[in-house]
């Protein structure tokens, strides 16, 4: 059952059409960062565009921002089915909570783990541009993209899937997720939860 649900919530991912325009901002950016001069993501300097420092570097700053497109993914799994009202129906059945839950969150982060591909494409193939100077680019090494990829910015993409779908089972809100993904301190510091969730006193 986990596998089934994992599946579903994987192929629903895919067509959804944040997928694409998360998979499209993201490889144009980094394309233009690998081919035009004008525009950096770090790196700089004297290192080549396709220099494994340069390589980790992209993939570490993006997979900061990316921070933002992975609540897209990973939140709106606990949510959507609240507001559909398929929530309590669900619940309801024989599928259990463990399936349930971490089976949608592994397609969601399989979704987003995708989606994020699209930044060691790009520095690949911007490195065969016929316009940028041939100087300016060195080997591509193929240890040097699946490091920047499975060793920095998997991990993270992980953590903050984990962190934001906690979130969003508790809050059961978008809206306090996106909140805290950009702003932990406006969240009451006496309890640490969003006025949501914060507990009315006795009457």
């Amino acid at each position: 059952m986990f596998a089934k649900i994992a599946g579903f919530e994987l192929r629903y991912q895919l067509k959804s059409p944040v997928f694409w325009v998360v998979a499209t901002v993201f490889f144009l950016l980094t394309f233009g960062a690998a081919t035009i001069d004008q525009i950096r993501i770090g790196g700089g300097g004297q290192i080549h565009k396709n220099a494994p420092y340069a390589i980790a570097q992209t993939h570490l700053i993006l997979s900061i921002f990316y921070m933002f497109v992975t609540t897209a993914f990973v939140a709106n799994v606990v949510v959507r089915d609240d507001e559909t009202g398929f929530g309590p129906i669900l619940r309801s059945t024989r599928i259990g909570k463990f399936d349930y839950l971490y089976g949608r969150f592994t397609g969601a982060f399989l979704a987003a783990a995708i989606s994020f591909l699209v930044v060691p494409l790009a520095i690949f193939i911007g490195s065969f541009m016929p316009w940028i100077d041939p100087e300016r680019l060195g080997p591509n090494l193929l240890d040097a993209y699946l490091f920047s990829y499975f060793a920095l910015a998997l991990p993270s993409i992980l953590l903050t899937s984990a962190i934001f779908f906690a979130l969003a089972t508790v809050t059961r809100s978008m809206m306090w997720t996106y909140v805290w993904a950009r702003r932990p301190s406006a969240w009451p510091p006496s309890t640490g939860r969003p006025p949501s969730a914060t507990p009315s006193p006795p009457p």
